[in-house]
């Protein structure tokens, strides 16, 4: 009852009562002003509200801090009126605990040190399944790419990876589980040929590769469980463009709230920098 709010929520409740507001104020110690005195936050609020509330429904997956960066707002406020409006994260379904220890793998000093890849299934709308080959580097957490096909084989793979190289150069490693389409022997020969190393993590142990599986959470909740693909084309092209909002403006919290482009953008100045000097 110390905070205005509780005190006119006490005077509220006197009032239900019939008791008069002068009375109430009386009895209750109040000043008359909290029975006359109208809020003026409501009213400055109105719009931003509106605007909290209009950006939450185009990202649903954004937690109040992220949207506090993503709307250029201080936290405090975000914060407060996320809790008035009563947003929430829709609540993911339970996950299976891992059990055992942790296995260090090489990280990524710097950009293409490691890449990680990885397949994720989904369906059009026909229930014509899907498959997505997700190319990432380990420390940008960029998205290289996105391959999407109905079917796919280690030739794709091996495309897939050879045009990312032209465009970015090769990795030192490439990091993935032990399925079928990356531990067959002509995607090996090949890396081989690349001077590629391959990195697999243990079976069964998904943590050992964090990064793809968190980028693939990302991809779910945020493109492929609120799109409705009706064909391949529709699919392909819906994809890359969430691909190309998750690397250049959906902002990252393992990363400053920075973008992977931007970190990417940076240690390319930061390089071309110690060259001039160097030079």
């Amino acid at each position: 009852m110390s905070s205005p709010v509780g005190r006119r929520r006490v005077l509220r409740r006197a009032m239900d009562r019939g008791v008069s507001a002068r009375r109430a104020c009386q009895l209750l110690g109040f000043s008359r002003r909290v029975a006359c005195y109208g809020l003026r936050q409501p009213v400055k609020d109105e719009p931003r509200v509106a605007e909290l509330v209009a950006t939450s429904q185009q990202y649903p997956r954004f937690g109040y801090r992220r949207m506090a960066w993503w709307l250029r707002w201080s936290q405090t406020r975000v914060r407060r009126l996320w809790s008035q409006q009563g947003l929430q994260l829709p609540r993911r379904r339970s996950r299976k605990r891992r059990l055992g220890t942790d296995v260090r793998v090489p990280g990524a000093p710097v950009p293409n040190s490691v890449w990680t890849y990885d397949f994720v299934h989904d369906r059009l709308a026909d229930k014509t399944a899907l498959k997505l080959l997700c190319v990432l580097d380990e420390h940008t957490r960029e998205c290289l790419a996105i391959e999407v096909a109905r079917s796919m084989s280690s030739i794709t793979v091996i495309n897939t990876l050879a045009r990312l190289m032209r465009l970015h150069g090769k990795p030192a490693h490439i990091r993935s589980d032990q399925g079928a389409e990356f531990t067959a022997g002509v995607v090996m020969r090949w890396l081989r040929d690349q001077n590629v190393g391959p990195v697999f993590i243990a079976p069964g142990k998904p943590w050992q590769n964090g990064f793809v599986e968190s980028f693939n959470g990302k991809l779910r909740d945020e493109c492929l469980s609120r799109e409705w693909f009706r064909d391949l084309r529709e699919a392909r092209i819906l994809i890359e463009r969430w691909r190309h909002f998750y690397n250049h403006q959906r902002p990252h919290s393992a990363l400053a709230y920075r973008t992977p482009a931007a970190v990417r953008q940076e240690w390319l100045n930061g390089t071309m920098l110690t060259a001039n000097l160097t030079a």
